[in-house]
Parts: structure tokens; sequence; C-alpha cells
């Protein structure tokens, strides 16, 4: 059992690091930027988003979706422990702040922050 637990917290670790080195891929010199990550998740927008309040709480909720898709959900119905959902939850917090920090953006920074 301690085996199995130990396994699933280094898979869970290098999903995170590999979750968050992905997510700090260069942005693309175009105007229209998209990340691409080994899981499939994309993310899209255009540079003008970044210039109203709506734009970035839309691109800020995608970021957040991303992640979770990314990481998988942290209830402990669905993990089955508490120590899986801890992890999950790292996962999502790191992956979400790694994607965060490459957007750049201070607005975006702010709503991340807060």
């Amino acid at each position: 059992m301690k085996t199995l637990l130990k396994a699933r917290s280094i898979r869970n670790t290098l999903i995170s690091a590999a979750a968050a080195s992905v997510m700090t891929l260069p942005l693309l010199a175009s105007a229209s930027v998209i990340h691409k990550t080994d899981s499939g998740v994309r993310i899209t927008y255009e540079k003008t988003e970044l210039s109203s309040r709506r734009g970035q709480k839309g691109l800020y909720a995608r970021l957040k979706s991303a992640s979770r898709k990314i990481c998988g959900s942290s209830n402990i119905r669905i993990t089955g422990s508490v120590h899986n959902s801890a992890a999950k939850s790292q996962c999502y917090d790191e992956t979400l702040t790694a994607a965060v920090e490459r957007v750049g953006n201070p607005e975006i920074t702010a709503l991340h922050n807060n």
C-alpha cells in the first residue's frame, strides 16, 4: 500500500513539474497567442483582450479551466484520499501560477493574486 502511495506521489509530482514547465513555453510573436501543452490543452487569446477588464477576466477563467484540465479534480470523492487531493490542488496552483507568469500581464497577475 505504501509503495502504491509513493508511486502516485511521484507520478503527481512529475505531472506537476511537466505541466508547469510546458505552460512556460515562449509566446508566439503574432497578434494571436497560443499555448499548447503535451496534454492537448490550448489557450488562445488576442492581445487586444488584455486591454479590457472583461477580456482579462475571460482569459484568466480560461487559464484556470486549462489548469484544472491538466491536473484533474482535487475533490476527495474523485481522488480517493486527502493526499491525492492535496497533490492535485498543488498541481493546479503551480500550473495556474506558471501560466499567469507566462502571460506576463499585470492585470491578470492581480486577478490571480486576489
